[in-house]
């Protein structure tokens, strides 16, 4: 029985590449949501990213590299626009930290969300992730490929009475986010592309609300 979402038109993925073909997170990510049936392509033209229906931003290996190259590639402003629309963004691996406002250098990042990113206090290779109570990512508590020597352990976002709280989920025993599903901003500190059956879910259940 295939993997692939059944729809009668498939939806239009943008895998955004800001490191001319040379993380190999974003070929991989290409791959397993082609598998999951949608039409995905890599772009490294922001227009084409800002106009499918969703857009994906993946990064591995050095978080300070990755945000560099985001950053000079203008994803923060195609991000920025995708959300204004609320159309819907993920966001994967090294890629989540440059969302915040200070990287891990305490270089200026995307500013989606407030505070910085840390160096772990040790390299966090798999670990299993706690499902936000309500989350539409996760179906519940699975383990996940990290390759994280950076991360966030304290969300600095203050609570407002007036809007939606986003669903933040940790990595058990240890003070890592590992996700984060906030409006059409879906952001994950691990690889779903590598974590077998446990990514695929979140990356079909990511699929199933484009449109």
């Amino acid at each position: 029985m295939s993997d692939a979402i059944g729809t009668t038109a498939a939806p239009t993925v943008a895998v955004f590449d800001a490191f001319a073909g040379k993380d190999p997170c974003v070929r991989e990510v290409h791959a397993a949501l082609s598998a999951l049936g949608a039409n995905v392509s890599v772009t490294t033209n922001p227009a084409e990213a800002a106009t499918a229906d969703g857009m994906v931003i993946a990064a591995s290996g050095d978080t300070a590299v990755a945000l560099r190259a985001l950053l000079a590639s203008q994803a923060d402003r195609v991000v920025g626009q995708r959300l204004a629309g609320s159309r819907p963004v993920l966001v994967v691996g090294a890629a989540m930290d440059a969302l915040f406002e200070r990287g891990p250098k305490e270089e200026a990042g995307f500013g989606e969300w407030p505070g910085g990113v840390d160096k772990l206090a040790a390299p966090v290779n798999r670990a299993t992730v706690a499902a936000a109570e309500g989350s539409a990512m996760l179906a519940g508590d699975a383990e996940f490929v990290f390759d994280a020597h950076t991360g966030v352990s304290n969300f600095e976002l203050a609570q407002d009475e007036f809007i939606a709280y986003p669903k933040l989920s940790w990595a058990e025993g240890m003070p890592v986010l590992a996700g984060v599903e906030n409006g059409p901003l879906w952001a994950v500190r691990f690889h779903p592309e590598r974590s077998g059956e446990a990514g695929a879910a979140v990356l079909r259940n990511w699929i199933a609300q484009l449109g």
